[in-house]
């Protein structure tokens, strides 16, 4: 079985040479809340769906039917322009499967992407790409608010059943509002994945399409929600929150809209962790909006913010907390395939990495200089630049939950 890999390192964290391709541009066809326009391909611009790992994007659209409170999944395909079904030079592509929508079903979409920033064009009525001409980068949505009110509704009238995260290895099973689990820009990228056929051919990951294609490569989103529920979640024995997906090779999937649900109505103990001001995803020419916040935070279902309940300095405060969960675990995400194994050994040392990187200096979220401290981890690299190891300092981290500390960290190369 194949099993596609995901990484979570996204925006400015990704390597040197993926963010070289940067500047995508996406065409919304016309019609996009409709199941014609759903099963039309999205056409991409200024990148190459085929290297998807550096310029992907990736679309999933959540549909919930008012009446019965039914959430079901469906992930448009994105091709390059100019791919045609019958086949062009510039490739192919498998036409889309045409979702069967209940009667006034309520659609929206959520758009990730691998390269640095997307753009969308065309009927984008409904969707939010960032404020004005600043975008969020990797992130965009289009009817979300009116897709969370509805399934909001449907929760309270107990028609949508969310499931509770239950516990897996002895502690609470994280959401993706988690601050054990989340990153410098949380809530961002979708679980969608595609097959490329041959080389040149893209297509939905669908049963019919995965059943044909033994041998196509898995083309899939480097998501934060990706992460939680194919990496961290199992590792702890914990089960994703799944619904009906006709473009999955399940048959079933999470997803960003399900996912940000989830958290809602079961926050952490600690509290929910929400877009802050400093999230790189929500700045301006590289200065806080609280503006870009609110914009961002309306598409995932979190509550406006004031500067205060947005603060950077008391979410890296908060943010400690997944250096210690990471820490706590460290023998079973040792035992853990990595999701990215060019980048770090095991589930461990990418999640150590990972955690490092957002918690700054910048341009992640800058924690070294709001909580004037120095970053508390150690990561260990081999020659290729692979993270073999991570020494996390605990003390401080606790320490970090209450005031502030000077901690100390360094990277060492094999062979130095």
């Amino acid at each position: 079985m194949r099993s596609p890999t995901y990484i979570s390192l996204s925006l400015t964290f990704l390597s040197c040479a993926s963010i070289a391709f940067s500047q995508c541009t996406l065409n919304v066809p016309q019609n996009p809340l409709t199941a014609q326009g759903l099963a039309t391909p999205y056409t991409l611009t200024g990148c190459n769906q085929l290297d998807f790992a550096n310029q992907g994007v990736f679309v999933e659209a959540a549909i919930i039917d008012p009446a019965t409170g039914q959430i079901q999944i469906y992930n448009p395909l994105v091709i390059n322009a100019g791919m045609t079904a019958v086949g062009t030079r510039a490739g192919f592509f498998i036409p889309p499967i045409v979702p069967t929508l209940p009667a006034n079903a309520v659609v929206a979409l959520w758009f990730g992407s691998n390269a640095n920033t997307v753009t969308l064009t065309g009927d984008t009525a409904t969707c939010v790409n960032g404020l004005g001409t600043s975008v969020f980068g990797q992130f965009a949505y289009c009817n979300a608010p009116a897709w969370f009110t509805a399934a909001n509704t449907a929760v309270q009238n107990g028609m949508t059943k969310v499931p509770a995260p239950g516990t897996g290895s002895g502690q609470a099973c994280p959401t993706i509002r988690d601050f054990r689990i989340v990153d410098q820009d949380q809530s961002d990228n979708v679980v969608t994945t595609y097959l490329l056929v041959g080389g040149n051919t893209l297509a939905q990951n669908t049963p019919a399409n995965s059943q044909a294609n033994p041998n196509a490569e898995v083309l899939s989103n480097a998501s934060d929600n990706a992460l939680i529920s194919e990496f961290i979640q199992p590792a702890l024995g914990c089960t994703p929150y799944s619904n009906l997906c006709t473009t999955c090779p399940k048959g079933s999937s999470p997803a960003l809209a399900t996912n940000e649900l989830q958290a809602s109505y079961f926050p952490p103990a600690s509290g929910p962790a929400m877009v802050p001001l400093n999230d790189p995803m929500v700045l301006v020419n590289g200065q806080q909006s609280l503006q870009k916040v609110n914009l961002y935070r309306s598409g995932v279902n979190q509550a406006q913010a004031d500067n205060a309940n947005a603060s950077g300095t008391t979410y890296c405060k908060q943010f400690a907390q997944s250096g210690l969960f990471i820490s706590l675990n460290q023998q079973l995400f040792t035992g853990t395939t990595s999701p990215a194994a060019n980048q770090a050994t095991n589930l461990f040392t990418f999640l150590a990495m990972r955690f490092s990187a957002s918690f700054g200096p910048a341009p992640g979220l800058g924690c070294t200089q709001l909580l004037n401290v120095v970053n508390p981890v150690t990561l260990t690299t081999d020659g290729n630049g692979v993270v073999t190891a991570a020494t996390i300092n605990t003390q401080e981290l606790q320490q970090i939950l209450t005031g502030t500390v000077s901690v100390s960290c360094g990277i060492t190369f094999a062979g130095d």
